[in-house]
């Protein structure tokens, strides 16, 4: 008897498995999407493009948890929607594999459309994430970011450029193996559009991030 139980208990869990490996699928790809569609609108104000940051790919399911946080009251929606979407896949693929019906052609015909809407949402929610946390940042004078101080190797052009990154007036916006990024927001012109610098870093010799954030004119 026990066996009969055990070999039931596999069969139920065996027909679960695609159900299940379908919603982790879709759930990945979405937080992908919205990762990657806050980090691009994000670092697109700063006018800094996702290829000259060479971000790691895990840091855009962190950058979904700030969308996700940014739209709980959308979560439970979300949720409802991916349950419906995962049902309608696996269902389709069983008739698929099985025998055809009304309900699969049909199926087969909404099911792409609503998972392209689903994907513009995460996308649009993303975008939307990345507008309203940078209006924060850019209304406080950008608190995220430390000051930082760079003395550039010796022969570093041009010398003015040199002589103001170690004033202390620039922010570090991020920093890969390869580049710093960093930027200046004018204290007598806040709503101006940032400007970043990308510096490699074999031409940097130090580098000191302040306690204090600096303004600077």
């Amino acid at each position: 008897m026990k066996k009969k139980k055990t070999t039931r208990k596999q069969t139920v869990d065996q027909k679960n498995m695609p159900e299940l490996a379908s919603l982790l699928i879709i759930v990945f790809a979405l937080l992908y999407t919205a990762g990657w569609s806050f980090a691009y609108h994000y670092f697109g104000h700063f006018n800094v493009g996702l290829s000259a940051l060479e971000l790691p790919k895990e840091d855009y399911f962190i950058y979904s948890y700030w969308v996700i946080a940014d739209h709980k009251g959308l979560l439970f929606f979300g949720v409802l929607s991916l349950l419906v979407v995962t049902w309608g896949l696996v269902y389709t693929i069983r008739q698929w594999v099985t025998h055809s019906s009304t309900r699969f052609y049909l199926l087969l015909m909404i099911l792409p459309i609503v998972l392209l809407l689903l994907f513009a949402i995460s996308y649009r929610l993303g975008t939307s994430s990345a507008d309203i946390r940078f209006k924060a940042q850019k209304a406080d004078f950008y608190p995220a970011y430390p000051s930082i101080e760079i003395f550039q190797t010796k022969n570093t052009s041009p010398k003015q450029l040199t002589q103001s990154l170690t004033t202390g007036c620039y922010r570090q916006l991020i920093q890969n193996k390869d580049k710093v990024f960093v930027f200046k927001p004018i204290k007598s012109a806040p709503q101006a559009e940032i400007s970043t610098l990308v510096i490699p870093i074999f031409h940097v010799h130090a580098m000191r991030l302040l306690p204090m954030r600096k303004l600077c004119d």
